[in-house]
Order: structure tokens, then C-alpha cells, then sequence
């Protein structure tokens, strides 16, 4: 903010000037005092000006919002959002906007993978100028090793992305034991950020309360993944600021929300964060008002389920002289709640404007021009190389590394022959240069072929029982751009077309969470025993969950960094 603006703001302070916006009428929570009290609230463009019970500064041209008999509370914030999972940034935007979050801390990922960061770049300048705020995280590394990722995530690149206006972290960091042993290239990458006073974003599923010190001091600055109200505390303990995740895949904060009957004062820095939840999650139980509603639920005081969902993470991520509260010089971003138990507001002021009311977005959330992010070849799958039933032949051996899925995402390796139930599973380069081949157990034994685009590594992942099958799936695959992609037989029965970099729809949110419903039945219906198959497709290549994973190199087993099924040129 310009002298300029505060020179306005301060007039309209006065009541020298007239206000843009007045609300009136309203209870306000003070997330900085605890208090609830009547007061009046005047917008200046997109900030607050004045925050009181005068009235002086309304004009003629002035709109009035009447929140008599209403609360007001800042807009929500999530701190660590997936925004590309199958429909595009803007369109959860969009969708989340009329539920009271206006400020999205976002993944970059799929941008830096499939783009570089002239991609991730392009993405966060398009959308600097949304109603709903968008701040990134820079990845500093893969998702699943391969020879060339010192070329694809350079340093030099990393550093000019941090640099931008709106980065406010690097991460995720998901290979939190080279941080725990110091691996000098990782601290380096992660050193960028502490340089620039950013935060650095952790995932230690998995890691003892022992290597928490290590991994504190080798610089990772919070974390979301904690599944039990223990490792919670074991984290805050070592300075980790945590953030308490309710998702699609796992809905943890019930009991996540127990620590804090423990250690009362860690509602003072705990945050709350829906993840990467999928479109159909999100539609049916809501984004951050779901997860304040949650905390509230449980016991949680109103003003610290709030805190934890406003205040706390824009203090946590230094924004707290712009975002987390109602009070003069921050953004306009205001919740018109019923009352402090419902958490869905009836009206939402985004930048000083009134951006939705009753659940429907009033404001215009850009779309970034995709043709311009995803320019190459392989990011817009426009290849010429066609998929053959013998992509998926296994080595010719007594016995295979299969990959066992447990739960949704999570794995374990049985060495042992071929038996029935095991499923072909593959990864496929985008540009049909090699392939890494396994089987894998406890997925859908009656699938004949699935091909899809959704990958950690943005590779494709074919699975079924039929090599034909699987050769005609990636076939139609390729030919919609992306997707997912179900065949019986030679017959594509089911498909979901992801043209934009194959990960994402063009639909707005409920109709890509009625297209995920119907996934999830298929699949079901040939024997897939879980509950988020978006998530175990997402998830195969990942090499930081246990116990195995299908990445470029081959099957690798996580724990000893080595690969027990080796990738092959095709």
C-alpha cells in the first residue's frame, strides 16, 4: 500500500472523504482483542478505513451492506491449498468464495512440472488481481526421483520464483529425511526462502518425535501433516507450526483438535487447512467453514476455531498487516455471518467489494490463458507416439516386487509370483520414451483397463487385468488430451476429459464432483475397496509414502532408497 492509498483511507478515517463501502449495523469478533461488540465498518477501495460507530464518512455514492443483527468476521484463509486437483484454480475460486474463504496459500506443483517456472509465473500473475487471494508455494524438488530433476527444478529458477510478489513459501518439502540428515543440496534450496524471511512448508508424515529436532533445525517452519493429536504436540514443541487438516483423503481434525485440550495455548498458533480435498468432498461438506464449523463442534471456543482460520495463519506467513482481521489499512475481505455458530456467511466482502451473497459468487475470478502455461508438446499431450498391449509385459522372472495398497494411498511390498486379483500397473512417459512396469494388489481386481494423467509426476498410470485393455484406454487417452479413461473389453465405458494440461476440467466444481462420484462407483463396482481413487492414482508415484511406489526409475522401495523393479526404454 502507497502513501497515496493511506492518504485516502486516513480521510475517510476522519469522515473527511466518503467511503466506497459502509457496513452497518453488525456485531464484530475482534480476532485481535477476543471481544464481540456493535461497530460500524468503511471501505476505501479495496481496504478497510474505519472500523467504529460514526457514520460521518457515508456519501451519496456510498453502498451500504445492513448486517443489523448480523456478525462480522474476517474472510477465511486456508494455508496450504492444492488448487489444480482437476479443476482449474479459478474454479475453486469460485466455488469456495460464497463459503467465506478469500485467501488461498497454493501449491505450484503442477504448474512447475508441466511448465517450469515461466508456468508457475504466468499462473500467479493472471490471478494477482482475483477477489479471492492467491499466495504460492514454490517447490524446491519432485515428487518422484528421476535422472534429469536437477535440469527440471534449477535453482536459479527456484530463487527467481520466490521472488515473485505473492510467494510467501517454499514447499511442500515431502523429503523430509535428507532435511533430518542434512543433505547440503536440499538446506541449500530451502536456504533461498529463509533468505528472503519465507516460510518453509514440511511434510514429515511418518517422522519419530526423535527426528523432529533435526528436521526443525535443518529449517522446515510447519507442517499439516500430523494424523493423531500426539504428533500434533510433538511438532509445536519443536517450534513446527502446525496446521490441522480435514481432507477427502483423511478426515483427521476431530481428533487432531484434542491436542489442544492438552497444550490450551496452541490455539493461539494452530491453523486449519482443507489440503488438496477433491471436488466432491468440497461440494458436499464445504472448505474452511466446514472446518471451523468441525472445531466448533468439538469444544473448540468460537473466537480460537476463527483465529485458527483467519489471524493465525496470516501471522504465521507475515501477512498479518493485510489479511486476518477486520481492522483499518487490511484488505476488505468480510464474512456477513447468521451468527458466530453458523460459519457460512450470507454475504462476502472480498477487496472491498461485495463478492457473493446467499452462496452465489457476485465477482469475476479470472481464468489464466492455459494455452499460454502449458505450451509444450508433452504438456498438452499433442504426441504422436501410440500405446502397445506389450507397454505392461513384466521381465521375465519367478518373482515381483507387488505393490499392495492397504489403505487409499499407502503400500506394502510382497515378493512373490503373479497371483490372481494382482493388476497390471505402469508408468508411461508423457512421451512414450520408457515405461515402468509392475503389478500391483488390492486395487480393482474385475478392471479390465484404466488409463489416467492424474500422477504426482504427471506421467501416465495405466492399471487393469487386460494388457488390450490398457493399450486401448491410454489410446483414447491421448486423443481427449488427458483425463482418466475406463475400458471394458475394447470399449471405452466411462471417461473424464482433463484437456488442460491433463490435469484439469474447464467445469465449474459441481460437475466435476458428480463426474469424480461416478469414478468412484466404477470402480467400486470392479473391486476397489476404498474411498478416494482420485487420491491412490495421485498418489502411486509419490516415493515419500510407504512402503513402495511406481515412479520413472522403476518400483522403489521408499524406506531404502532403491529401486526393486527397474523403468525400460520402450
Amino acid at each position: 500500500m502507497n502513501v497515496a492509498e493511506r492518504r485516502r483511507l486516513t480521510a475517510v478515517a476522519r469522515g473527511a472523504a466518503p467511503a466506497d463501502l459502509y457496513i452497518r449495523g453488525g456485531t464484530l469478533l475482534n480476532v485481535y482483542t477476543g471481544e464481540l461488540y456493535p461497530a460500524n465498518v468503511a471501505v476505501r477501495g479495496e481496504r478497510i478505513a474505519y472500523v467504529g460507530t460514526r457514520a460521518d464518512m457515508l456519501g451519496p455514492r456510498t453502498s451500504v451492506v445492513d448486517a443489523t443483527g448480523r456478525v462480522l468476521v474476517p474472510g477465511y484463509i486456508d494455508p496450504h491449498v492444492h488448487p489444480a486437483h482437476v479443476i482449474t484454480p479459478s474454479a475453486l475460486a469460485r466455488h469456495v468464495l460464497p463459503l467465506g474463504t478469500t485467501t488461498l496459500v497454493s501449491d505450484t506443483l503442477q504448474f512447475w512440472e508441466l511448465g517450469g517456472a515461466r508456468a508457475v509465473m504466468a499462473v500467479a500473475d493472471a490471478l494477482a488481481r482475483s477477489p479471492v487471494k492467491f499466495y504460492w508455494m514454490i517447490r524446491p524438488h519432485a515428487q518422484s526421483r528421476t535422472t534429469d530433476e536437477s535440469r527440471r527444478f534449477r535453482v536459479r529458477d527456484i530463487a527467481r520464483a520466490l521472488a515473485h510478489e505473492n510467494a510467501v513459501a517454499l514447499g511442500e518439502v515431502t523429503r523430509w529425511p535428507d532435511v533430518q540428515a542434512g543433505q547440503p543440496d536440499l538446506l541449500r534450496r530451502l536456504d533461498l526462502a529463509h533468505a528472503r524471511g519465507l516460510r518453509v512448508e514440511g511434510h514429515t508424515a511418518g517422522a519419530s518425535a526423535e527426528r523432529l529436532a533435526a528436521i526443525a533445525a535443518g529449517g522446515l517452519t510447519s507442517d499439516h501433516e500430523p494424523i493423531t493429536a500426539t504428533e500434533v504436540l510433538a511438532r509445536a514443541r519443536q517450534g513446527i507450526a502446525v496446521m490441522l487438516r480435514e481432507s477427502s483423503l483423511r478426515r483427521d481434525l476431530s481428533d487432531l483438535l484434542d491436542a489442544l485440550k492438552e497444550a490450551p495455548g496452541l490455539a493461539a498458533r494452530a491453523m486449519l487447512t482443507a489440503d488438496g480435498s477433491m471436488p466432491a468432498f468440497v461440494l458436499e461438506h464445504g472448505f474452511v467453514d466446514h472446518l471451523i464449523r468441525t472445531a466448533m463442534q468439538r469444544g473448540v471456543p468460537p473466537l480460537d476455531a476463527y483465529r485458527m482460520a483467519t489471524l493465525n495463519p496470516a501471522t504465521y506467513f507475515g501477512k498479518d498487516a493485510d489479511l486476518g482481521g477486520i481492522a483499518p489499512g487490511r484488505y476488505a475481505d468480510i464474512c456477513v455471518l447468521p451468527d458466530l455458530g453458523e460459519p457460512r456467511p450470507e454475504i462476502v466482502v472480498a477487496r472491498g467489494r461485495v463478492a457473493a451473497r446467499d452462496g452465489r459468487a457476485l465477482a469475476r475470478i479470472p481464468e489464466p490463458a492455459w494455452a499460454r502455461v502449458f505450451r509444450t508438446p508433452a504438456a498438452r499431450l499433442a504426441v504422436t507416439w501410440r500405446p502397445r498391449a506389450e507397454d505392461v509385459r513384466l521381465p521375465d522372472r519367478a518373482t515381483f516386487p507387488v505393490l499392495r495398497l492397504v489403505s487409499t494411498v499407502i503400500t506394502r511390498v510382497e515378493e512373490r509370483p503373479r497371483e490372481p486379483g494382482d493388476v497390471h500397473a505402469a508408468l508411461l512417459d508423457r512421451s512414450g520414451r520408457w515405461v515402468a512396469p509392475a503389478l500391483l494388489a488390492g486395487f480393482a481386481d474385475r478392471l479390465d483397463g484404466l488409463a489416467t494423467t492424474i500422477s504426482t509426476d504427471f506421467n501416465i498410470l495405466v492399471l487393469g487385468r487386460r494388457p488390450d485393455s490398457i493399450a486401448r484406454a491410454v489410446e483414447r487417452l491421448l486423443e481427449i488430451r488427458g483425463g482418466v479413461v475406463l475400458v471394458d473389453g475394447n470399449a471405452v465405458v466411462w471417461e473424464l476429459p482433463l484437456p488442460l494440461g491433463g490435469i484439469m476440467t474447464q467445469a465449474e466444481l459441481p460437475e466435476a464432483a458428480q463426474r469424480e462420484r461416478e469414478l468412484t462407483q466404477h470402480l467400486i463396482e470392479r473391486g476397489y475397496p476404498f474411498h478416494d481413487p482420485l487420491f491412490t492414482f495421485l498418489f502411486l508415484s509419490a516415493d515419500f509414502l510407504p512402503a513402495a511406489r511406481l515412479t520413472p526409475l522403476g518400483v522403489w522401495d521408499v524406506k531404502a532408497s532403491r529401486v526393486l523393479l527397474p523403468s525400460r526404454r520402450r
